[in-house]
């Protein structure tokens, strides 16, 4: 099982998902320097720039998964809550029923034995 952290609002991130997330933003800027490192002098701006890029990137990644997540459990506690209601609903109706089935064949038997009178 893997960590998890609680952000102030409640959500939870992985331990590997911000993991990741430092990864990328490493290897941006490892990338950026060594790919402006072959047409000479790297532009420090540049690579910042680019580590700001995919840090915003892991982080709207995260965010995302993170609302993603919440609208599942959303969904969940919704649909269990649906189906109690229906299973009310359900027994309910099965009672009803009965007591009108119950109520038909007292009503047939009464007619019964008025037609054998």
């Amino acid at each position: 099982m893997s960590k998890s952290i609680t952000d102030k609002r409640g959500g939870k991130m992985e331990t590997k998902d911000v993991g990741l997330a430092a990864l990328m933003t490493l290897s941006s800027l490892v990338l950026t320097n060594s790919w402006l490192s072959r047409f000479g002098d790297s532009d420090p701006v540049i690579v910042l720039s680019a580590m700001i890029l995919a840090g915003s990137l892991a982080a709207m990644i995260l965010l995302l998964n993170m609302r993603l997540i919440k609208l599942e459990e959303i969904v969940n506690a919704k649909e269990r809550s649906i189906r109690i209601n229906i299973k009310g609903v359900e027994e309910n109706l099965d009672k009803k029923m009965e007591a009108i089935a119950q109520n038909t064949r007292n009503t047939i038997g009464e007619f019964s034995k008025r037609i054998y009178r």
